[in-house]
């Protein structure tokens, strides 16, 4: 179970806690946009050296 369906199964659960839920799914992925940033400059940073 990933990060999201957790969080919809805790705020099913307990719906009044939504407003932290949702802080954690905007965290979460926060994050991933970084990684997902980092390495494609770390890609294109290669592709530079390279040629």
């Amino acid at each position: 179970m990933n990060l999201h369906e957790e969080c919809l199964l805790k705020y099913l659960q307990n719906p009044d806690e939504l407003s932290y839920f949702t802080d954690i799914l905007k965290l979460n992925n926060l994050i991933l946009e970084k990684q997902f940033l980092l390495k494609n400059i770390d890609i294109k940073i290669q592709r530079g050296m390279e040629g």
